[in-house]
């Protein structure tokens, strides 16, 4: 996701409280107030002037994202290894032709205002969602549901019908994209069942969660969460070397390992399938054409981009996206660099003397690196690639109009197909249109788990021959924290600071 759809989207307007610019919110905090004790968590995170407290925005940075997940829930939920759990729902049952679906909520949920959380809340959430004037972020992930044909059957039960069939219902609920939230709180003043709820919330400078002891499940040991906005990964860096912070949520390879065993800080390495990629807009030309997609991926020296855009802390990837836990990967041949190849498909396509540039934003780490190394890569061609690095808000101002853009996904296979892989969704900034791809999705989203894996292969085939996306490696995410900070977990799809229910803090 891309950026999910962009961060997949953030430029939407500060809403909420945060139209009090740069001012502490404390008017948003809720009634209930987190339990006293536990200590405070300091995280280190990116700056996003445009970030909001409404998990719906239609543009989030990972800031925003790391907050929504600490204050809001899903109907289901991704585990560290990248499985579905149960979250607010605890069973979801489909008619015949996975038209209608039944949802069974979970008892005992109360918001963070005290109130109980109910299927009028869940009604009340989808329908938001799907109301396209609202721009959701994650309205493509349930384009299919009639939202006519959402009904509460009882307080715990909702019955969903859809306008065409969907079998992977139960996979989508798991996005951060779809949270609940307390009927008709949303977009003003959203209020959540998460494990955390706002004390205070200034746009692009900080904000801080405290526990909510009305929580359902396992209350956090933390008694609150400081979420710290820097402009550079070296900020964050500086921060957690004088103390300032515990955590820095953003580093690259080269600095994570200038931090390690300094003031006793410690790294936590993730290693799944978190991806950077390089887009390619089949808009604008030469990209439309396949051989030029096809030469552009021959030029990468993928074992160069592991040890030189992220220090070795990454695996070859193979230009289509992860799977999923269940299912083995593609029996694709590795994708290795072949210059004279490549050279060969320019000059069919006549693109001898192609040159272009990639823009990025550099938010995250190795996004400027792996252009850089690509750059270097497509000049053994005689390829010329520029980089240009833009500020966040110009770059996703113009999202979906770069030719040649660098963005990232931490999303598992089927939600990136539904937000950045089929067309006319935002997330796909590439444009890219393919009909064998497209007919195998719909084959994909009517089939029943047990018998996904070979259809998602095929896929993959696709994306590995015709797609628009180069991507060159797996990225392990990077938090280096302080000793004392205990309890984190790495997660397969890079957001280990989503899961800080056991996590403690001491000195």
């Amino acid at each position: 996701m891309s950026r999910r759809p962009p961060r997949p989207g953030r430029l939407v307007p500060a809403l909420l409280c945060a139209v009090l610019a740069a001012t502490v919110l404390a008017a948003c905090a809720p009634p209930r107030r987190a339990g006293s004790g536990g200590g405070t968590l300091r995280v280190a995170t990116v700056t996003d002037a445009g970030e909001s407290l409404n998990p719906y925005a239609s543009k989030q940075s990972p800031t925003q994202e790391l907050r929504s997940a600490l204050l809001y829930e899903g109907l289901t939920r991704l585990d560290p290894a990248g499985r579905v759990e149960w979250a607010l729902a605890t069973d979801m049952t489909p008619n015949a032709d996975f038209s209608v679906w039944t949802i069974k909520l979970r008892p005992g949920v109360r918001f963070t205002d005290g109130s109980d959380f109910t299927s009028a809340d869940v009604v009340a959430s989808i329908r938001y969602l799907r109301a396209p004037e609202h721009a959701a972020q994650g309205l493509a992930f349930v384009e299919r549901i009639d939202p006519n044909a959402v009904e509460a059957v009882d307080g715990l039960t909702v019955r969903v019908g859809l306008s065409r069939p969907f079998g992977p219902f139960r996979e989508i609920w798991a996005s951060v994209l779809l949270p609940m939230t307390k009927a008709g709180s949303a977009p003003g003043k959203p209020i959540g069942t998460g494990p955390f709820a706002v004390r205070t919330f200034a746009a692009g400078r900080g904000s801080t969660v405290e526990r909510f002891d009305g929580y359902w499940g396992n209350r956090p040991k933390l008694g609150a969460v400081d979420l710290i906005e820097y402009q550079t990964q070296q900020a964050q860096a500086n921060a957690l070397l004088s103390g300032q912070v515990d955590v820095a949520s953003s580093t690259s390879p080269t600095i994570a390992k200038s931090l390690v065993g300094k003031n006793d800080i410690e790294l936590l390495d993730s290693k799944g399938d978190f991806t950077l990629r390089i887009g390619l807009n089949t808009t604008v030309a030469p990209f439309g054409d396949a051989r030029v997609r096809q030469a552009l991926r021959l030029l990468v020296d993928r074992r160069q981009v592991v040890s030189n855009a992220f220090g070795g802390y990454a695996r070859p990837a193979n230009d289509h996206e992860a799977g999923t836990p269940q299912c083995p990967a593609p029996d694709l041949p590795q994708r290795a660099q072949d210059i004279e190849r490549a050279k060969s498909l320019l000059a069919e396509a006549g693109q001898s003397t192609l040159a272009f540039t990639i823009a990025t934003d550099g938010l995250l780490p190795g996004m400027q690196e792996l252009a850089q190394v690509f750059a270097e890569n497509a000049a053994k061609a005689g390829v010329k690639v520029e980089v240009s690095r833009v500020t966040p808000t110009e770059f996703l101002a113009k999202w979906g109009q770069w030719p040649v853009f660098i963005d990232f996904n931490p999303v598992p296979y089927l939600p990136t197909v539904l937000g950045s892989l089929l067309p006319g969704r935002v997330g796909n900034a590439t444009h890219w249109d393919d009909p064998g791809f497209v007919g195998l999705a719909g084959e994909l989203f009517v089939t029943p788990e047990a018998r996904q894996c070979p259809i998602m292969n095929r896929m993959h085939g696709i994306e590995y021959e015709q797609g628009a996306n180069i991507t060159p490696a797996f990225a392990d995410v990077l938090v280096p924290h302080r000793a004392g900070v205990r309890g984190l977990v790495p997660d397969v799809n890079g957001r280990p600071l989503t899961f800080l229910t056991n996590v403690t803090v001491g000195g």
